[in-house]
């Protein structure tokens, strides 16, 4: 009888040992699968910029300062902007360009002073090109390609 527990014992030993090993290769390709893959979020392909052209006391950021632009990009004051703009004309959230079919849009965000593309107010999705003025509170830009 004890020679048929020491065989068990054995057995459940290597299966043990087996199923670890497995476990181990798991991990490993895991890893291995892992290494050429980028870590965190992709960096959006810059369609264009968006060029500071004027601006209104109190404002003090540079004429001829340029931001990145993306397929969507968000504007405003808050940290979760993507071009985020330290003046108190700005709201937290201001407005969002987005670029699809070769055309730039741009949508006020519920701001207290609004967003304008050359005079016009952009409550809805407004289209806006190259040369056009667009006003968001103290600061008039320009697209760039």
């Amino acid at each position: 009888m004890p020679l048929q527990i020491d065989a068990f014992l054995l057995i459940l030993r290597l299966l043990l040992i087996v199923l670890l090993y497995l476990f181990l290769m798991q991990v490993v390709l895991a890893i291995t699968r892992g290494l050429g893959k980028p870590v965190g979020p992709k960096t959006p392909a810059v369609l264009g910029s968006l060029v500071v052209i004027d601006r209104r006391s109190p404002c003090t950021i540079p004429l001829g300062t340029s931001y990145p632009l993306s397929v969507r990009t968000t504007i405003g004051r808050g940290p979760v902007n993507d071009i985020q703009i330290e003046d108190n004309s700005v709201s937290a959230q201001h407005a969002h360009l987005s670029y699809h079919n070769g055309q730039w849009y741009v949508q006020d965000a519920g701001s207290s002073n609004g967003t304008y593309v050359n005079g016009l107010p952009a409550g809805d999705p407004l289209p806006i090109k190259e040369g056009d003025k667009l006003y968001i509170g103290n600061i008039a830009f320009q697209i760039k390609k």
